[in-house]
Parts: C-alpha cells; structure tokens; sequence
C-alpha cells in the first residue's frame, strides 16, 4: 500500500507539449487498432466481432456509438491508474504518475483534452478508411486514446515492431525470403488460445465446438463462450489478455464468478477469495 500524494504541475505545458504533434501510424499498427477496437466493442454488445465488421459501412452512427464507448472508458479515473500502472516505463508513464498524483480536476481535465480528440469522424477514419491506405496520419493524443481504451501498451507494439524512435511511426520491413520459396508472414503471428467446453463430470463435452480466440485482448461473454448458458453474462465475464509471453485472466463479473479450478499448489495473497462448495471465503493474513 502506498500514498500517492498531491504535487504542483505546469499542466499548461503538459497540453501543450502534446497537442500539437500528429503521428503516421503504419498499417501493421492501424490494422492492430482497429481490429482490437471493433473486437472489444463487438463483445461488449455480445456480437461476433468479425461478423460486426462485415456489416460495417461509411454511415456514421456506428462510429459515434464506438467513440461513445471509447469516451465513457476514458473518463473513468480508474482506469487511468490501471493503465498508468500497466504500460511500461516511458515519458508517457512519467506524464500519466504525475497527472495521477495531482488534483482532481487537474485529472479530470486531462481526461477531457483527452476525450477531445475522439470522434465519429476520426474512429471513422481509422476503422472504416484504415484498411485501404497504407498509412494514416493522427493527433498523437487520439492514437494515445485508442492505446487507453484498449489497456494495451503503445511503447511494446512499436518494440515488437521494429519502431523507429525519430518520428514514432513503424517503417516497411526488410524483405527477406526464406530459404525453398517459403512465404514469409506480412506480420507476426497473433497470439491464439483455445477453451474446450467439459461436461459436469469434467470431460470434453462432444456436442460443443473447441472456441478458438486470437489476439492480445479477448473479452469473454454468454456470446462467444456458451449461448444458451444463462450463467454467464451477455456482458463481459472475464478478459484473457496476453503481455510478455503470458496470458492472464482478469474477472469482469459484476458478481465475482469468474473462478480458476485448483488441481495444482497456487499462490493465494491478502484479499482472495476462495470458493469452497458453495461457500465463498476471504482469503486474510492477520497482522500483515
């Protein structure tokens, strides 16, 4: 536990410094955005994110509803402190730790500079448009938004991605050809996974298909896990996410019924809470 404590700030300069500066984005990474927003909004409605896209056009109201989204997710300062805690060390941390530490409506102004640079015309522009150019051009801080909503970090996608430090934008990979003819992958293979369903004596249900999820950020609903399953919400049950050659479960019940089997020995800590039967129990170290 610790006290994050009230510091004085030129938030002036802050805005400034960032407002100003636009970023090419490569179409790896407007690929990797706009295929990570259509999945998280499409599970958050309980639809099939690629048959969401399929029936996406140039209309505008979709992409209001979808920066709508984007917006309510920014303007909650939890989910600031997440991410601030999540992303790696960079300016943008150091800038986030600072905005986090000071007065609320410091903080809240920021989340409304933010917010500003999100809009139908724009998500628009990056979901619909994105695909066929090679490269687009944005404000930093609507790229900065996108990363926020996604909870993904910006500085490991352009590690990952042969960045270029100058300007920030990803340039073309070197061609380089296999040896036989192989073909060589435009990107890096995603990351993928798979649930089996089981039967109530644990093993593989025949009736029900193997799910396959691919991606760093895959939100789990009565949609795309078991329809019929009315013990699973059509909202969003869990997140499995994947960051530095990990996969993690994250419970997003609002009831806490996302739950791990124990067949193996586990780290329990403080706060835990353990199931046993149909008893739930809170996990305490006395004097810690």
């Amino acid at each position: 536990m610790f006290l994050l404590l009230p510091v004085k700030i030129n938030f002036q300069n802050i805005f400034i410094l960032n407002n100003m500066s636009n970023l090419t984005v490569k179409r790896n990474e407007v690929f990797f955005l706009r295929n990570e927003i259509i999945k998280k909004y499409a599970s958050l409605l309980g639809y099939v994110d690629s048959e969401f896209e399929k029936g996406l056009t140039g209309t505008i109201g979709i992409y209001e509803k979808i920066a709508d989204v984007i917006c309510d997710y920014i303007d909650d300062e939890k989910n600031l402190t997440r991410y601030a805690a999540f992303i790696q060390e960079s300016a943008l941390k150091i800038q986030l730790q600072k905005i986090i530490q000071a007065k609320e409506e410091d903080r809240k102004r920021y989340l409304r500079d933010l917010k500003g640079y999100v809009s139908a015309n724009v998500v628009r522009k990056l979901i619909f448009y994105g695909p066929n150019e090679d490269n687009q051009t944005f404000k930093e801080k609507f790229i900065t938004a996108c990363y926020f909503y996604l909870h993904q970090d910006r500085h490991l996608f352009l590690k990952n991605n042969i960045s270029s430090v100058n300007d920030g934008t990803i340039p073309p990979q070197k061609a380089e050809y296999p040896a036989g003819g192989a073909t060589l992958p435009v990107f890096d293979l995603e990351p993928k996974f798979s649930l089996t369903i089981l039967n109530d004596t644990n093993e593989v249900d025949p009736a029900k298909k193997i799910l396959e999820f691919k991606g760093p950020m895959n939100a789990l609903n009565r949609a795309n896990l078991d329809p019929d399953n009315l013990t699973i919400t059509s909202k969003v049950q869990a997140e499995i996410n994947y960051a530095n050659g990990e996969w993690f479960l994250k419970n997003k019940s609002q009831l806490g019924t996302t739950f791990i089997l124990v067949d193996k020995p586990m780290k329990i800590s403080r706060g835990d809470i353990i199931v046993l039967g149909n008893k739930r129990f809170l996990f305490d170290e006395p004097g810690t």
